[in-house]
């Protein structure tokens, strides 16, 4: 049980990247010493593939260092793949995607492309040539010669020595490798990883045995030469291969020990979370602070500690979240011989990139304040918990509408020897008057939903014909609308199907339509914009996943960074407003089931240039 505790509690912060929140918003983070930028040092001290793909591993590597350019993702221009110069630099866009780890090679940038479901990408560093190279999931990638490694879920087709099962596989990662074309993917081990890394000779890769614990295994790139390295009973996390020797967390002590050359373990730091290194110093952080190490002579130093937020009106805002909480979207860089961070900076700003000056972190990539309703307006989900209700139906809308005869329907599976009807079924759509043209079309479509309706209800009381009475008393279904409302351009219903049928709680589906005023013709998601699928879907989750940093939700994150927001917001899954376009998502798809089924109502400014 105890190793258990451990084990979850360490699988949360494995791949949670180190952040800095806890400066006064606009005054930066007090440091108690500063780090030379060191640029050309660094070049000459540290390999490349470890600069480029192993010092900020753990921390996701969204920001990497190659001729002159920071690469990185932006947190103002809607998270897409940037580059700049530096500080106060223009920032360009090298691709309207949403990278998640990053690695320049040459004149290409290779990335997870979280907008298209983690799969890898490649660009030209100038923008050119946007080239998807696979449809594989990825998490963490690094590039080695002339392959890029990586985790994923089992794939039978990339496993062509049948290694494994499927039905054993599950989804748990395991370690592959491709070329840099995206070709030759290959299922490197047949066991779980938790996780992985390279020294740019060998691959080192980190599993659990029964019996044995943890083991960290020493491989050729290609995996024919497995030797084992270190064999610890505790959980050990962040492994990092650095000058010869390792380094890693360990324990419930939370230690920084190392394994030099000669085989010797030692203890360098206790209370560590997280760590990352760069030119021959750690910075190990806990909850209260980040302090650095020399590893030469072991001296330690207090680097940052945490401090407090103002929010607008002037109070202290409460934080109730550690420093390297937030999955992949806060966290503590070592780049081009430079600190970057990455954290909380006010409420109309959010999370944006900082970089240590002297003796105290400033911006690094600035925005213009925000209010939080030019992102998300206040009827949605993080108000209510719930389906924004704003009536049936508005004054405007009840013009046209036949209001004395709606389609009605309800009828009743059967009644208990009380009295009392159960498995209740019932059906209420609207009806159109003559004052639209489209009247006619816009009925007969109430009338074909109407009709699916009834199919439905066929099958509700089959279902509940096959069980005992008393295991359906309190089942019930709903088809109705909770929202109407008539634009210039478009009629939008928040039609939906409301149920119970067993279980901890009711369900609820949403399924908005929208018509053409003109014609009555039901419309698609993609005839209401100008551009492609994948860009206005990336704009408008943009505006949530901004408003949650805003707001310091930071329990959206891997919801973002699994590609979760566009991944559910399937073609019948929005519905208009006066005010804007709702986004609706079911139970279950982005948050645990307690918290509803979320709605975001973003506002007409937000998305005015691609909406037709």
């Amino acid at each position: 049980m105890e190793m258990r505790r451990r084990k979850i509690k360490t699988a949360l912060s494995i791949g949670i990247l180190f952040f800095l929140t806890g400066c006064t918003a606009g005054a930066g983070i007090e440091a108690e010493t500063s780090i030379e930028s060191g640029r050309e040092g660094q070049q000459k001290t540290e390999s490349e593939f470890y600069v480029q793909g192993l010092q900020n591993l753990h921390q996701g590597n969204s920001i990497v260092y190659a001729d002159g350019y920071y690469y990185f993702r932006s947190q103002t221009q809607n998270y897409s793949l940037c580059r700049t110069k530096g500080t106060g630099m223009p920032v360009e866009v090298v691709a309207d995607q949403i990278p998640g780890s990053i690695c320049v090679r040459e004149d290409q940038v290779y990335f997870i492309n979280v907008s298209d479901s983690r799969t890898l990408y490649r660009v030209g560093t100038d923008g050119s040539g946007l080239e998807k190279l696979s449809d594989f999931s990825m998490q963490e990638l690094i590039v080695l010669e002339d392959k890029i490694y990586f985790r994923s879920v089992y794939d039978r087709e990339y496993d062509p020595f049948y290694q494994l099962l499927e039905e054993d596989a599950e989804d748990d990662r395991y370690l592959y490798s491709m070329n840099l074309d995206g070709t030759g993917c290959e299922l490197l081990l047949p066991r779980v990883c938790i996780e992985f890394m390279t020294d740019g000779e060998w691959l080192y890769y980190l599993l659990y045995e029964e019996g044995k614990g943890f083991i960290l295994y020493k491989n050729s790139p290609d995996g024919q030469q497995e030797e084992q390295v270190l064999q610890k009973e505790d959980w050990i996390w962040d492994v990092l291969p650095y000058r010869g020797a390792f380094y890693w967390v360990e324990g419930e002590q939370d230690q920084l020990v190392r394994l030099n050359a000669q085989g010797e373990e030692e203890v360098l730091a206790s209370d560590v979370q997280r760590f990352t290194i760069a030119r021959g110093q750690a910075y190990v952080m806990n909850e209260e602070k980040i302090r650095r190490i020399d590893l030469a002579s072991g001296k330690e130093s207090l680097f940052v500690k945490k401090g407090e937020i103002l929010r607008s009106d002037g109070q202290v805002r409460e934080d109730t979240y550690p420093w390297y909480a937030g999955n992949y979207n806060r966290g503590i860089f070592l780049v081009n011989g430079q600190v970057f961070a990455r954290y909380f900076e006010s409420e109309e700003k959010g999370v944006l990139w900082h970089i240590l000056e002297g003796e105290k972190f400033v911006v690094f990539e600035d925005m213009e304040p925000l209010a939080p309703e030019e992102l998300v307006l206040d009827s949605s989900f993080l108000y209510e918990l719930n389906f924004y209700y704003p009536g049936r139906t508005d004054e405007h809308a009840e013009h046209f509408l036949e209001v004395d005869n709606e389609i009605q329907y309800e009828e009743s599976f059967g009644t208990r020897e009380d009295g009392v009807t159960y498995g209740d079924f019932s059906v209420t759509l609207p009806r159109f008057n003559s004052k639209l043209p489209s009247c006619e079309q816009l009925n007969d479509q109430m009338e074909e939903l109407f009709k699916l309706a009834k199919e439905d209800k066929d099958s509700f009381f089959q279902e509940m014909s096959e069980l005992e009475q008393d295991q359906c008393h309190m089942w019930y279904r709903r088809h109705g609308y909770d929202h109407l409302y008539i634009g210039e351009d478009y009629i939008s219903m928040h039609y939906s199907i409301k149920g119970y049928e067993g279980g901890m709680r009711d369900w609820k589906t949403s399924l908005p339509l929208i018509f053409d005023r003109e014609t009555g013709l039901m419309l698609h998601m993609d005839d209401l914009f100008t551009v492609e699928e994948s860009v206005y879907k990336k704009r408008l989750t943009g505006a949530i996943y901004k408003y949650c940093e805003m707001k310091g939700m930071d329990y959206w994150n891997e919801a973002f960074d699994n590609n979760v927001l566009v991944k559910n917001l399937g073609d019948l899954r929005c519905y208009l407003t006066p005010d804007g376009m709702v986004l609706c998502y079911e139970r279950y798809e982005i948050q645990a089931g307690c918290a509803g089924s979320p709605t975001f109502e973003i506002p007409y400014e937000w998305f005015a240039d691609i909406f037709i």
